[in-house]
């Protein structure tokens, strides 16, 4: 009796591989003998596709005879057996399907798997193929491996099945970056720990051997971390190579001690060290995954971990110091912000310099450029921190206007335009951190803006008082367009608009200007609504209005719905609305108060009337009070808030339901709100109108002012009102009203249309509002003068050449004088942006490009505007603002000022494609036009 040579165990899925096989030689049931090693066979019964495959161990043919009789007909009987041919015999061999003992192949049951013709030399040539061929056997699913392409199974193929259906990780598309993201993702550690225990290590590390490979040039080292099971380290680790190997360690030690680092890792690469380029090909890849995933909520978990990880890392290679420098790491934005809380420290302190705030842009740079500083509590209180240093180095021009209206009105558009966005930015700052080391900077530059902020404040209640004895009309006139009497505002301004298009008119109780800088800008970017110039205005600038004093509701509020002054509450405001628009406007005007607004009908937000008011646009003027803003100051944050359209009850809705009708709207408020910070003082008196606002009498103390005019409705036309924000006379709230402070009594006018085409009244559309210094601490100023030679004696005429430069010949153009005389010449001097448009090149420029709709003003403002910021850049909104259109046109506009300034194709004026940025070259400039600084 002969012993095969030739026996290996049989495990369980090559027995059904061999079944599998069976079937598809069109075998539905039968006996299948297999040569293997019985005592390592266990007896079992395997359901398998509906049908039960009975494997029975058999250490001799009598063995072989009994179990024979255990087939049953419709099921499979696989008996193992070490016997051979000759010992079994024709009589047991002729019950068995091929009449013989097979000798299992795992390749060729790998083949079968795959449905494949072939297999590629490549998957079978390793060393243990026969152990991996089984393992592949034993990993496959119930639905099947997918069939080989064209045939031939390749071990791109086998593997990449294998890392899909058991590591989650898709080998179709993969290269570096899809490495890296499955090593990121939480359940790929569990499917690979999976595949290890069920399958075995062989199949685990040679997938893994070839997902490394998908890595390209970082293969080396990510084959390295996963040979050495250290999968949850790939990304990690990567952001720190990213921050050695990526980053321009401009300081020698830190390019010293990066150096260090990387001889420190050498020790985790074992054997096989990678090479630079492969380390640096692995930390850009992770740069370029996390700053992508970053913005992803769904991979915040992971990324969060990663990153933890990276700074655990970073820690235990000694070069915590070098954090500052990664784009990626938490650790490293902490760095910056402590590096731009020393540069606003010292931009704002007792011994700051002009040159201070360059400090804080270029530390304000590198936070921004940090891949997780959008995401950061921190960002947004020390973005206001910034905005207040640019604000506070910019000349205070408060008080240089004339005495009398003309300061009033001059202080009123200052609030308006800049204040009141500084005002903003201390709301945000004062918010703060969490955070004992940052903390103190941010009070110091709030303390510092609100000590401005004061003084303006004083400086306004004095002219206010010194203009409101003589306060009559319809306001005080601006270069910027009447500052309007709010009493004024509804006969003079939105009743004379709502009878060219249809109106729906907010009237935002307590909405300070400050406050109105978030709403619009929510509005005008989220809700797509296009802000518009009042009628009668310059067609720049948002419109202000004068609350009736003192700054009260039932004052200010009760004369803007009249159109008179006067003072009462709803009933009284309804009826004089009723009898402003009817007999005095003579158009159809409805006013809804709060409770009128409100709505008990399930699913709809605002009340069916006013829903109706507002679709039936016969109806000229819709008015809406809301109140969510005067409500907070009683009982809620007003500082605290972000004041979007969806954070004040019925506005989102309503304007929804305004840009359905194709209304125009007009926003504006009663008067405005200084808010309580917990550091006030109260002074009690007898006889007080308000929280702010008093009786003339005593003692008149500091921070406090009289008024007397006919606009201030109070006994005998006379009243003291509050400055200071830390003043006040009733109770503690959260913000008040009531006194003479810009924030209390100037309140914003601003117009919107739905868009373009939604415009019957044919408003000028509006530039950005927001001051230079909110994006920027490159001011927008009057450019310096450029000097253009040009000798003119007077009776000689100026030639220019066909190049735009000029000669001053001596031609005469009048009678030529009897002896001829050199005339010292004059030197004439213009902006640079002028005498581009006033030379000889740009008019050709002009003939050729035929009509454009941007004028020669535009183009020079726009020139003028870039030749005074740092590297000759403008953000989009300050270039829509030099060139004076609407941010919506600001394509459009550019397009034209490029066929006119790039001359012959040179790119004299271009638009940065990622960020919208304009950018002028003032060489290419200089050298098309002939112009000269």
């Amino acid at each position: 009796m002969t012993v095969a040579t030739s026996v290996t165990s049989v495990s369980t899925s090559m027995v059904l591989a061999i079944v599998d096989e069976a079937r598809t030689m069109k075998y539905q049931t039968g006996v299948i003998g297999l040569r293997g090693l019985p005592g390592r066979t266990v007896a079992m019964d395997v359901p398998h596709d509906g049908r039960t495959v009975r494997v029975r161990p058999a250490e001799s043919a009598l063995a072989v005879r009994e179990v024979l009789s255990e087939h049953r007909e419709g099921d499979w009987l696989v008996v193992v057996t070490d016997r051979d041919d000759d010992d079994l015999g024709a009589g047991i061999l002729a019950h068995f399907v091929w009449q013989r003992l097979r000798s299992p192949d795992p390749w060729e049951a790998v083949r079968h798997r795959f449905s494949a013709t072939g297999i590629d030399p490549a998957l079978t040539s390793r060393a243990h193929d026969r152990d991996l061929a089984a393992s592949i056997v034993a990993a496959t699913p119930a639905a099947g491996w997918p069939a080989a392409p064209a045939g031939v199974l390749t071990r791109t193929h086998a593997l990449s099945a294998v890392a899909a259906t058991h590591l989650g990780f898709d080998g179709d598309t993969a290269d570096v970056l899809g490495v890296l993201r499955w090593s990121l993702a939480a359940p790929s550690i569990a499917a690979l720990g999976e595949l290890r225990r069920s399958i075995g290590d062989l199949l685990a590390d040679s997938t893994l051997d070839w997902i490394a490979e998908r890595a390209g040039t970082a293969a080396g080292p990510i084959r390295t971390l996963l040979a050495s099971g250290e999968l949850a380290d790939i990304v990690p680790l990567g952001v720190v190579l990213h921050l050695l190997t990526t980053n321009d360690l401009s300081d020698a030690e830190m390019a010293h001690q990066a150096q260090l680092v990387l001889v420190r890792l050498e020790g985790r690469w074992g054997d096989s060290a990678p090479t630079r380029s492969a380390l640096t090909a692995f930390g850009q890849a992770t740069g370029v995954l996390l700053t992508d995933l970053v913005h992803d909520r769904r991979a915040d978990a992971d990324v969060r971990r990663a990153l933890d990880r990276a700074d655990v890392l970073l820690t235990q290679l000694q070069a915590t110091s070098l954090a500052r420098y990664s784009d990626l790491l938490a650790s490293g934005l902490r760095a910056r912000f402590a590096v731009l809380a020393d540069a606003v420290r010292r931009a704002v302190g007792p011994n700051r310099t002009d040159t201070g705030i360059e400090g804080v842009e270029a530390a304000w740079r590198d936070i921004c450029s940090h891949r997780l500083a959008e995401q950061s509590p921190t960002r947004a209180p020390f973005e206001a921190a910034v905005r207040l240093v640019r604000w506070l180095a910019e000349p205070d021009t408060s008080g240089s206007a004339p005495q009398g209206a003309a300061l009033l009105a001059s202080m009123a558009r200052q609030y308006l335009e800049s204040a009141s966005w500084a005002d903003a930015a201390v709301n945000d700052a004062f918010a703060g951190v969490d955070d004992p080391q940052l903390s103190p900077v941010l009070q110091a530059v709030v303390a510092a803006a609100r000590e401005r902020r004061r003084q303006q404040e004083r400086m306004f209640a004095a002219a206010l008082a010194a203009a409101s004895p003589a306060a009559a009309g319809n306001g005080v006139p601006s270069d910027a367009g009447t500052v309007w009497y709010l009493e004024r505002l509804l006969p003079g301004a939105i009743i004379p608009l709502a009878k060219k298009a249809p109106v729906l008119l907010l009237v935002m109780d307590g909405m300070s200007a400050a406050t109105a800088t978030e709403l619009l800008a929510d509005a005008t970017t989220r809700l797509g609504w296009l802000e518009a110039a009042l009628p009668g205005a310059d067609g720049r600038h948002r419109a202000a209005a004068l609350s009736v004093l003192p700054s009260v509701t039932e004052v200010s509020r009760a004369s803007l719905l009249c159109g008179r002054l006067a003072q009462g509450q709803q009933t009284m405001e309804q009826s004089g609305y009723a009898e402003l628009t009817a007999q005095g406007g003579k158009i159809t005007a409805k006013l809804f108060h709060k409770k009128c607004v409100d709505t008990t009908a399930a699913g709809w937000s605002v009340s069916h009337d006013v829903g109706d008011a507002l679709d039936d646009t016969d109806l000229r003027l819709v008015t809406v009070v809301l109140n969510t803003i005067d409500d907070a100051l009683d009982r809620s944050d007003p500082a605290g808030t972000v004041w979007t359209a969806d954070a004040v009850k019925h506005l989102e809705p309503l304007l929804a339901r305004a840009a359905s009708a194709g209304r125009t709207v007009v926003m504006t408020a009663d008067h405005g709100h200084v808010v309580e910070r917990r550091e006030g003082t109260q002074k009690s008196y007898a006889q007080i109108s308000s929280s702010r606002s008093r009786s003339v009498t005593g003692t008149l103390d500091e921070g406090e002012v009289q008024v007397a005019g006919p606009r201030v409705l109070a006994e005998g036309h006379r009243a003291v009102l509050a400055v200071d924000d830390r003043l006040r006379y009733g109770p503690l709230k959260a913000g008040y009203h009531g006194g003479a402070s810009a924030a209390e009594v100037v309140v914003p006018v601003a117009v919107l249309v739905p868009d373009e085409s939604s415009n019957p009244a044919g408003l000028a559309l509006l530039p950005p509002q927001m001051p230079a210094w909110w994006l920027t601490s490159q001011l927008v100023s009057t450019p310096p003068p450029v000097t253009v030679a040009v000798s003119t004696p007077p009776t000689m005429a100026l030639t220019v050449r066909d190049d735009g430069s000029t000669l001053f010949d001596l031609e005469p153009v009048g009678p030529a004088p009897a002896t001829a005389q050199r005339v010292e010449a004059r030197a004439a001097t213009a902006s640079l942006g002028r005498a581009v448009v006033t030379s000889r090149v740009y008019k050709g420029q002009r003939k050729v490009a035929g009509r454009l709709i941007v004028t020669d003003d535009q183009v020079a403002h726009l020139v003028d505007a870039l030749v005074v910021t740092h590297g000759t850049r403008l953000l989009p909104p300050l270039a829509a603002q030099a060139l004076r259109v609407p941010q919506t046109r600001l394509r459009g506009a550019l397009t034209q000022v490029q066929q006119l300034l790039n001359v012959e194709g040179y790119a004299v004026l271009a638009i940065e494609a990622a960020t919208g940025v304009v950018v002028l070259s003032r060489t290419l400039l200089e050298e098309q036009f002939g112009v000269r600084s």
